[in-house]
């Protein structure tokens, strides 16, 4: 007769499957980042690359981020997180608009639809908007709304039992759009375009950066443990 193995032997061993599974998905999951590239063709900034990774093994399909600079883009860093499969149309009718807009200013529907002339893209999205929106992006506007609460509890449980030396570093939420899709980022007031700040705004920041993506990280790291430890 063959020897039942003790049901704790067993567990421990299912729970060191679950493991190392969970280790070679976060590994893929750092690899098909590295081969990402953001909208300039360049790879994730490593300083916001696990950041990424932690919030998309918990649910969130996250489209940009940056690590934050001190010489251009934004002073702090930060994450995009939208729903998946956003729909082509906001609006019943909106790709007919487009194309009408596009013909009457002589350029593509590319060009009005990328904003290449703003002039074309502001009347497009007045006329559009005022139809209105389809079924699906409704849908998509309720999905994104699921994962603000989502990523709303997840940073409260974060700071639940932690102190910041700088209330600069705590990490907030911003609007991006219409749709309901978001960012989460620090920074406070350093959170703006480097390229519009005063040099007082400016100074100083150098040495504020590395506290905001400390912050981040530890955010990140929190995420990650949230991951490997569910069951």
């Amino acid at each position: 007769m063959l020897e039942q193995m003790p049901r704790t032997e067993l567990g421990n061993i299912i729970a060191s499957d679950k493991r190392v599974e969970k280790q070679l998905a976060w590994e893929n999951k750092l690899k098909e980042l590295d081969e990402v590239g953001d909208l300039l063709g360049n790879g994730l900034d490593e300083h916001i690359k696990d950041i990424v990774a932690a919030f998309n093994l918990n649910g969130f399909n996250t489209n940009q981020s940056c690590e934050g600079h001190d010489n251009s883009g934004l002073g702090a860093p930060w994450v995009s997180i939208e729903a998946p499969d956003e729909p082509e149309e906001r609006y019943v009718g909106e790709k007919e608009v487009y194309q009408d807009v596009a013909e009457r200013y002589g350029i593509t529907f590319e060009d009005v639809k990328r904003a290449n002339n703003e002039a074309a893209w502001v009347e497009a999205i007045e006329l559009s908007s005022k139809n209105e929106e389809t079924s699906e992006c409704q849908d998509w506007k309720k999905e994104n709304t699921k994962l603000r609460k989502k990523a709303e509890e997840l940073v409260e449980a974060f700071y639940k039992n932690r102190t910041i030396s700088d209330t600069a570093m705590r990490l907030e939420f911003e609007n991006i759009g219409g749709g309901g899709t978001f960012r989460v980022h620090n920074g406070g007031e350093d959170y703006l375009d480097v390229r519009e700040m005063t040099e007082a705004q400016k100074s100083g920041l150098a040495e504020r950066l590395p506290k905001y993506r400390e912050e981040m990280e530890a955010f990140g790291k929190f995420l990650k443990d949230k991951f490997f430890n569910r069951q």
